[in-house]
């Protein structure tokens, strides 16, 4: 998977909230640019930051372990970390691995 194959998007939510929108891919190759994506939302974020995951077709461990990275830091920042619609594959690695009960999650 190369970089290009993923697509970030920055919006706002209809309260103001800013939202990355994910599509494609996240697997090693692309995980440290969703690192600095999730980097800038929660920079952005005064109370809530959400991560739309609807159009994400494949996510592996590495994707995981920096959504829960990002978690922990919205946490310090006070900052509500949410998971916006993930894609069924993207729900599954995320109860497979354990992780899915960590995050606030809108359908």
């Amino acid at each position: 998977m190369a970089e290009w194959d993923v697509e970030f998007e920055h919006s706002k939510a209809d309260d103001g909230s800013p939202v990355l929108a994910v599509a494609g891919e996240i697997d090693l190759a692309v995980v440290q640019r969703l690192a600095q994506e999730l980097d800038d939302l929660i920079g952005h974020a005064d109370a809530v930051g959400i991560v739309d995951l609807s159009r994400v077709g494949f996510m592996d461990s590495s994707g995981v372990r920096e959504l829960l990275k990002a978690r922990k830091v919205a946490e310090q920042r006070n900052v509500t970390f949410v998971l916006r619609s993930p894609s069924d594959s993207c729900k599954h690695v995320l109860q497979v691995s354990g992780a899915w009960s960590e995050f606030e999650v809108q359908h």
